[in-house]
Formats: C-alpha cells, structure tokens, sequence
C-alpha cells in the first residue's frame, strides 16, 4: 500500500504543473490563420514562448515579443436590472475570464490575441507573463511592478 502512495506522489509531481489540459478558446484577434472561436489549450512549459496548441497546429507567442498583456472578466449572460439584482440575490452570476496578449510578430507587425480561459488560470498565466516578459510590468490598468525598471 506504502508504495501505490509513493507513486502517486511522484506521479503528481511529476505531471506539469500548469493548466496545459485545460480548455482555452481563441475569442479573437490578428492571430493570422486562426479564427475565431478556435478551441485549444495554452502551453507555458516552454521558457522561451506562450504556445496555444489547436486542433489544426500551434501558434507560439515569444514571451520577448509581447508587449502588454491584460485579464478582464465579463459577465456571461446580460439581463434587465431587475432580473440581474433577482438572479444575484439567489446564486453568484457566472463570469467569463479573458487575457488580451499584445505583442509584435516576426516581422515586427503588432498582432493580438485573446483567450477565453477557465477561472482558474487567470492568476497563474498573468504570474507566469509577468515573469518571464520582459515588458510584463507594462499591463493595462496596473501599476508597474517593482521588481522591473
């Protein structure tokens, strides 16, 4: 029994760490070849680029080429005011999680991308941009961060 434990432990541990199984769709952008709505799941193993992998390839923002990058949530269902104030009397109403990524192309032309993601990734993915963009502390609506000039 000791040792179905031990590897699990090792097992868990062994398993990436971040959400590269969790579902994540491109809501829109200039992605060139990539529509809208395209379901997917981002990949930040790799300490060089962001890597959304789909079913028709991958596109791999370098973490040097962002420029900005931004989450925002929005509500999933818009109602009248009276229903909205019903509905948030009863039960919390479901929000939608977004990170718009800035950044410039191999020919240097400015592209954007944004993802849908599940609740959870939010905090993560903005951690990871933040360290590992050279330009991360330029978020929209954030100060700078004091770890970066």
């Amino acid at each position: 029994m000791g040792r179905i434990v031990a590897l699990a432990v090792l097992l868990a541990f062994s398993l990436p760490s971040d959400a590269a199984d969790d579902p994540v769709i491109y809501a829109g952008g200039t992605v060139p070849g990539l529509q809208q709505e395209t379901n997917g799941h981002l990949d930040s193993s790799d300490n060089t680029s962001l890597i959304f992998h789909h079913a028709a390839g991958k596109i791999a923002i370098p973490f040097a080429a962002i420029v900005s990058f931004e989450h925002t949530q929005k509500v999933a269902h818009h109602l009248g005011v009276l229903p909205a104030i019903a509905v948030g009397l009863w039960r919390a109403r479901k929000q939608q999680h977004f990170v718009q990524i800035t950044y410039r192309d191999e020919t240097n032309a400015p592209q954007v991308a944004i993802f849908q993601v599940p609740k959870q990734m939010p905090q993560t993915l903005m951690s990871i941009l933040e360290a590992r963009a050279p330009r991360g502390c330029t978020r929209k609506g954030h100060p700078p961060c004091p770890h970066h000039p």
